[in-house]
């Protein structure tokens, strides 16, 4: 990430200085071959921006472990959720598995946005797993071989961040199985994608 460091911090500062109102929070946790909370959740913009002036590029990349860190760190917030991932390189030293990481974000109702630079964009299986674990929690993947990419896909999830809504709905299904329930939502308008998480555990 070494020379692309500047680019992505400045994205990332746009990002948080568009998006956090108010009423939001956000933090900023960064990771190497071990997740680190650099921010806690606030609202504070200057706080998320000494917290991306400190952002190195060293040692590998811990990318299902810091996935797993960050949606623990949801615990007991209410609200909308989502991550923004963003890594340069596929995972390369987590004590979690792809598997393992893949449930527990269908278990932790938070959307994950992933993005993949340069290796993380080319490779193939990385690519895969990143759009899988998105797919499932009703988020997007994004892969991009230039950094001066970051802003306009910052945007666009800004935008999707802003235009989503809560449906609620109560299953039929009283057989009390455990297992994973999947779930579809469709609309007859022409042209217009709906994203929802795959499904929940009851």
């Amino acid at each position: 990430m070494e020379d692309s460091l500047e680019t992505v911090r400045n994205a990332a500062l746009e990002f948080f200085q568009e998006g956090v109102k108010p009423k939001d929070r956000a933090a900023l946790i960064t990771f190497n071959d071990r997740p680190n909370l650099a921010v806690k959740f606030t609202n504070q913009v200057d706080s998320l921006a000494g917290g991306l002036a400190g952002l190195k590029a060293e040692r590998g990349t811990s990318l299902y472990d810091s996935l797993v860190f960050t949606l623990y760190a949801f615990n007991g917030i209410r609200g909308q959720k989502a991550v923004l991932l963003l890594s340069d390189g596929k995972d390369e030293s987590s004590k979690f598995s792809y598997e393992d990481t893949l449930e527990y974000a269908r278990r932790a109702g938070v959307t994950v946005y992933a993005i993949g630079l340069k290796e993380a964009a080319k490779d193939g299986g990385a690519r895969k797993k990143l759009a899988a674990i998105a797919e499932e929690t009703g988020g997007r993947a994004f892969f991009v071989k230039d950094p001066a990419e970051l802003a306009s896909i910052y945007a666009a999830i800004q935008k999707e961040l802003r235009s989503q809504y809560l449906i609620a709905y109560q299953s039929s299904n009283s057989t009390g199985d455990p297992g994973f329930r999947e779930v579809q939502v469709k609309t007859t308008k022409p042209g217009v994608e709906v994203k929802t998480l795959s499904g929940y555990y009851p």
